[in-house]
């Protein structure tokens, strides 16, 4: 009908070329931060302090969970190799004993795991079948 009355639709808009803020202008792209991406950022910066923080010995919030971590490796290293004994140390001192106790743990852990991507891989092909079968319209529309 338009057509036939010569008239063609239109819109106004602006391009956004740059964005000025109190004497720095940016790029256009930092309109589009979302707060996962502002998330992202900031852990990989948590990150970034952690591993300066264990290479240079210095013991900050991020780096002392890893130091420990790092301690308790060594502990049971030691554990291992000489007769000194405690809780955990005899946990990996009966896998390093007998290997297939290891083997059958670490097969009863992956087995639940697959079976939990099988149902997750049915339940989204469910859903694709459920969403093509009304295409959009319902019974009475």
């Amino acid at each position: 009908l338009l057509n036939m009355l010569k008239i063609s639709p239109f819109t106004y808009g602006l391009a956004i070329q740059q964005v000025y803020d109190s004497g720095t202008i940016f790029s256009p792209a930092i309109l589009d931060i979302t707060d996962d991406d502002l998330r992202n950022h900031f852990m990989q910066g948590v990150a970034n302090i952690a591993s300066l923080s264990l290479a240079i010995g210095y013991p900050t919030v991020a780096s002392v969970p890893h130091s420990i971590a790092n301690g308790f490796k060594n502990l049971l290293a030691i554990a291992a190799e000489t007769e000194i004994s405690f809780k955990e140390a005899e946990t990996m001192k009966e896998f390093l004993a007998d290997p297939s106790k290891l083997a059958a743990l670490q097969a009863a852990a992956a087995a639940p795991a697959a079976s939990e991507e099988k149902k997750e891989e049915k339940k989204v092909e469910e859903e694709e079948e459920e969403s093509d079968d009304d295409m959009g319209f319902g019974l009475f529309d």
